[in-house]
């Protein structure tokens, strides 16, 4: 289910991308589009944290909580385009650069982390007691 989530905030990313570019273009990207890219987003909170409820998860729960504080950001964008007013540039750049290095670290957590090894019959996770492989020294 992690690697679902970080393909969710991948397609959420591309997706505010493409809303920040139309902005500095001085273009619109619609609330519906804005919308949809929240609610990747969300989809992709939703399945990390169910993912990191069912393992020992260590530092994967520091990238969800940076992956709320990121979603405080849209939101308050996405207020002020419901008002009508102009979206705020600090918090453009806050929000989209938070959002690009929360996914990094995603992706690091998930793909570049070593797997835990056990030996046979050893809970999970432990390492003590594995079979020495004379070849190997």
């Amino acid at each position: 289910m992690a690697t679902v989530s970080f393909f969710a905030f991948v397609f959420a990313a591309l997706m505010g991308l493409t809303m920040a570019v139309r902005h500095w273009r001085g273009q619109t990207s619609g609330k519906a589009f804005g919308i949809v890219h929240g609610l990747w987003a969300l989809a992709g909170i939703a399945l990390l944290a169910s993912s990191l409820a069912q393992r020992d998860a260590g530092w994967g729960w520091w990238v969800l909580a940076s992956f709320g504080v990121v979603a405080l950001g849209g939101l308050y964008q996405f207020s002020k385009q419901v008002r009508g007013q102009k979206w705020s540039e600090v918090v453009l750049w806050a929000h989209g650069g938070l959002a690009l290095v929360t996914l990094a670290a995603l992706g690091v957590w998930l793909f570049a982390r070593p797997e835990p090894q056990s030996a046979p019959g050893a809970p999970a996770g432990t390492t003590e007691n594995l079979p020495v492989d004379a070849s190997a020294l």
